[in-house]
C-alpha cells in the first residue's frame, strides 16, 4: 500500500544466516512522543506477516466483530494502509496516534466502554502479533484540568455515541486522544493549551444496522488554569460533501481524513470511509496554531452494463484549514488516464485498490472495487498535486471474507494529462525482483551489506516491472511450494524449502554464487504459470561502501555498506488476448532482461528463447532479433496440434560481466482452440 516518501529505513530481517520464509497467504502510510497507554487482550485474531519488497508487509486481520481487513506495514511496523475482506456496506472509522492504528466498524462506536474497548481494533498490534494498547496522551509532567466536551446531534440533542479526536496543537505530546461521547458528553483530563477536535456522529435504519446519514463537525477550545466547557453542533455541518466528474460515475466508496497536531511529526488523525448510500454534511475548520490537513478521496466507477469501464480515483487536499463549501468536482485536465489491462486465463472475479497518499498521511484506508476479470478498464487518477503518490494492488479472486492471487505495486506518482498503460498479471508469471520505480523507499531484493548476502524474492512478478505476488495458502486445490538453494561455487549455503531467501554470511573475497529456485503455483483460478525453475550465477565481493540510492532499504535498514548483487531479471510480454491466448501459428513476445535494481547498466550480451509443447521434454528454438539496451523480440510458430493446450516457456541471457539467469515457466500460455 501506499507508504508515503517520508518511512522510517527500518526492516525486519532474521539475523545473518537465517531464511526468510514465504508465508503462503493471499492479499496487498509520526508519531508523537511522551503518549502514555495501557495494554488490554485484543480478541481479534491475525495471520503471519510475510516480506515484501515494495510495501512493506501485508497482514490479514480479523476484528472482534468478525470484519476481516488487509493491512500494510511500513518497513518499521507501522500500519500505512487497509482495505476491508469482505463485501459488506458499512462505515469504518480509522485513527492513528503514536505507532499505533485503529481501524473500527461505526457500529462498533457504541460498543466501546460496553465490553469492548479501542485496543481491540488497534490493528498495528493485530498485524505485528502483539496486544493491542488504548491510545493514551497525557503527559504526565503537568498541571491537569478537567474539560467537559458536549457533542450535540443535527436536531441540537446530546448526540449518541459519537466519537471524537481531541489534540493539543501547542505540543501534541501533552495530549492527543480519542474520546467518546456518550449521552452527548465527554469527560477528560488536559493539561493547559490550545486543543482542536474533530467529532463524527451516524444515524442508523431502525435495525441498527445501515447507515442512513453522517455528520463530521469540527471545535476547538483552550485551557487555562481552570475547568472549562466546549460544545461541538452538528447543525454546523451544513455542507453536504459532493463528487462531480467529466462522465457520469457513480461512487462507491468515499474516505475523509483528518490530521491534527503541533507539527506533522506529532499529533493525530481521524478519519472516515464509507459508501455513498446517504448523506454526509461536514462543517468548517479555520486554521490555527500547529498543522491542519483535510483530505477527501472518492472511488467512482461507470454506471452498470458500460461498455468501455471506467473508474476515477478523486483526491481533493487542503492544508490549514476545512473550508465550507465541500462540493468538489473532477475535470479533465487535472487527471492522468491509465489503460489499465486485468488478463485472466479463466473468467473470474477479483478486485483492484488504489492506494493515493500524502506526505502527511499516517494511514490510507481504502475499499476495493469487485471487478470482472480478464477486463480492460480505463482509471482517470488525481494528478494535479506533485506531493500525490500511487500505489496499487489485485488479487484475481476474491471471495467473501478472503483474496486469492495478490500482486502489489509499487509507488508511482503522475502528472496531469499523463497517459499510461499498466498490464496487470499479464503471464507468463515467474519469481523475480520487483524494480524500483524511483519513487519512496525500495526494499532491496537482492543486495549485499559488508559480508551478509541478502536475497529476498517476489514469488510472482508479471509483465509490469514494479509488480510483485505471493502465492496462495495451501489446501482446497491450491498447491504452493518453493525450494531454494544457494551455492559458492560448488558448496552449498543454503537449502530450503518454502522460503525466498535469507540473509547469509559469505567471504570477502569475490566469489562465483548460483541460485536455484524452483516453484509449484497451482490454484483453482488459473492453469496458467503453474511451475517454474529459475538459476542466476553472479560474483559478489566485499561491500565496504555504499553502492545504492540513500532511498533502498537494505538487510540493517540502512544502505551502510551496501552494495546490489547483480541478479539478471527476465519480463516478458507475450503477443496475447486478455485470456491469455496466443493463435495457431505465428506467436512473438518481447523479451526485457535487466539487472536487479541498484546495478550498473552492464550490457547483456546475449539471450535466447524456446517454446515446448510437452511440457519441456522437446524444445523448439524461436528466432531471436535484438532490439538493443537488453530488449529482444523472439518468433515462434504454434503447431495445429498444440491447440487448447498449454506452451512452456524457456529463456537464458547473460550480461557482460558473465552474469546469468534461465528461466523456465511451465503452462506460460495457452494457444486457443481451434
Amino acid at each position: 500500500m501506499q507508504p508515503d516518501k517520508s518511512r522510517a529505513a527500518t526492516r525486519h530481517r532474521g539475523a545473518p544466516g537465517t531464511v526468510r520464509r514465504m508465508v503462503a497467504a493471499s492479499v496487498a502510510v509520526v508519531g508523537a512522543a511522551g503518549i502514555t497507554a495501557a495494554a488490554l487482550p485484543a480478541a481479534a485474531t491475525a495471520t503471519p506477516p510475510r516480506p515484501t519488497l515494495n510495501t512493506g508487509h501485508t497482514t490479514r486481520v480479523t476484528l472482534p466483530t468478525g470484519d476481516k481487513l488487509l493491512v500494510t506495514r511500513d518497513a518499521s511496523g507501522r500500519v500505512r494502509g487497509a482495505t476491508p475482506a469482505t463485501r459488506t456496506h458499512q462505515t469504518f472509522l480509522t485513527e492513528h496516534l503514536g505507532k499505533d492504528t485503529y481501524v473500527l466498524p461505526g457500529t462498533a462506536l457504541a460498543k466501546l466502554g460496553k465490553g469492548m474497548s479501542l485496543a481491540q481494533f488497534d490493528v498495528t498490534a493485530l498485524a505485528a502479533g502483539r496486544t493491542g494498547v488504548n491510545p493514551g496522551g497525557v503527559h504526565p509532567n503537568f498541571p491537569m484540568r478537567t474539560a467537559t466536551i458536549t457533542v450535540l446531534d443535527a436536531q441540537g440533542k446530546p448526540a449518541d455515541d459519537a466519537g471524537l479526536a481531541v489534540v493539543n496543537v501547542d505540543d501534541s505530546r501533552k495530549y492527543a486522544n480519542f474520546p467518546e461521547a456518550v449521552n452527548g458528553q465527554a469527560r477528560i483530563s488536559v493539561p493547559d493549551g490550545h486543543y482542536a477536535l474533530m467529532a463524527y456522529h451516524a444515524t442508523y435504519d431502525a435495525a441498527g444496522t445501515s447507515v442512513t446519514g453522517e455528520w463530521i463537525s469540527f471545535g476547538r477550545f483552550t485551557v487555562s488554569g481552570k475547568a472549562v466547557t466546549s460544545t461541538v453542533d452538528m447543525r454546523k455541518a451544513t455542507s453536504e460533501l459532493s463528487i462531480g466528474t467529466p462522465k457520469p460515475a457513480d461512487t462507491q466508496a468515499v474516505d475523509l481524513t483528518w490530521a491534527r497536531g503541533s507539527s506533522d511529526d506529532a499529533g493525530l488523525s481521524s478519519g472516515v470511509s464509507t459508501d455513498a448510500s446517504h448523506p454526509v454534511h461536514v462543517s468548517s475548520s479555520p486554521s490555527g496554531p500547529g498543522v491542519q490537513h483535510w483530505d477527501v478521496h472518492a472511488t467512482l466507477t461507470s454506471p452498470k452494463g458500460t461498455a468501455e469501464p471506467y473508474q476515477y480515483e478523486a483526491e481533493f487536499a487542503t492544508d490549514r484549514a476545512v473550508g465550507t463549501n465541500q462540493r468538489y468536482a473532477v475535470t479533465e485536465d487535472s487527471v492522468a488516464t491509465i489503460d489499465t489491462r486485468y488478463y485472466a486465463d479463466k473468467p473470474r472475479t477479483g478486485q483492484s485498490v488504489w492506494f493515493s497518499a500524502l506526505p502527511w498521511e499516517f494511514l490510507v484506508f481504502r475499499a476495493g472495487v469487485e471487478q470482472p476479470q480478464p477486463e480492460r478498464r480505463t482509471v482517470y487518477l488525481s494528478a494535479d498535486d506533485p506531493d500525490l503518490t500511487y500505489s496499487s494492488m489485485v488479487v484475481a479472486r476474491f471471495a467473501e471474507g478472503d483474496f486469492y492471487g495478490e500482486m502489489d505495486s509499487g509507488v508511482r506518482t503522475f502528472s496531469p494529462g499523463q497517459q499510461a498503460r499498466i498490464d496487470w498479471m499479464r503471464g507468463p508469471l515467474a519469481p523475480g525482483i520487483p524494480g524500483d520505480t524511483g519513487v519512496g523507499d525500495y526494499y532491496c531484493g537482492a543486495c549485499r551489506q559488508s559480508d551478509t548476502m541478502s536475497i529476498g524474492l517476489a514469488p510472482v512478478t508479471d509483465s509490469t516491472a514494479d509488480h510483485s505476488g505471493y502465492l496462495d495458502p495451501p489446501g482446497d486445490g491450491t498447491v504452493s511450494s518453493s525450494h531454494f538453494v544457494l551455492y559458492r561455487g560448488s558448496a552449498k549455503l543454503a537449502d530450503e524449502k518454502d522460503v525466498v531467501g535469507g540473509d547469509f554470511p559469505v567471504p570477502a573475497a569475490r566469489s562465483s554464487y548460483r541460485i536455484a529456485y524452483d516453484q509449484t503455483r497451482r490454484a483453482p483460478w488459473t492453469a496458467q504459470s503453474t511451475t517454474s525453475h529459475t538459476e542466476w550465477t553472479f560474483s559478489s565481493t566485499h561491500s565496504g561502501t555504499a553502492g545504492v540510492p540513500g532511498r533502498f532499504v537494505c538487510a540493517d535498514g540502512t544502505t551502510a555498506k551496501c552494495s546490489p548483487v547483480n541478479l539478471l531479471l527476465p519480463r516478458y510480454a507475450v503477443d496475447q488476448t486478455l485470456d491469455g491466448r496466443v493463435p495457431v501459428g505465428a506467436s512473438s513476445l518481447v523479451l526485457t532482461v535487466t539487472h536487479a535494481a541498484g546495478n550498473p547498466r552492464t550490457p547483456i550480451e546475449g539471450a535466447t528463447v524456446a517454446v515446448s509443447y510437452d511440457d519441456g521434454k522437446n524444445w523448439t528454438k524461436a528466432s531471436v532479433q535484438d532490439l538493443g539496451g537488453g530488449r529482444y523480440s523472439a518468433g515462434w510458430d504454434n503447431p495445429a496440434s498444440a491447440a487448447g493446450h498449454t506452451v512452456t516457456l524457456k529463456v537464458t541471457a547473460t550480461d557482460s560481466t558473465h552474469a546469468t539467469v534461465t528461466q523456465i515457466v511451465h503452462a506460460a500460455v495457452t494457444v486457443a482452440a481451434q
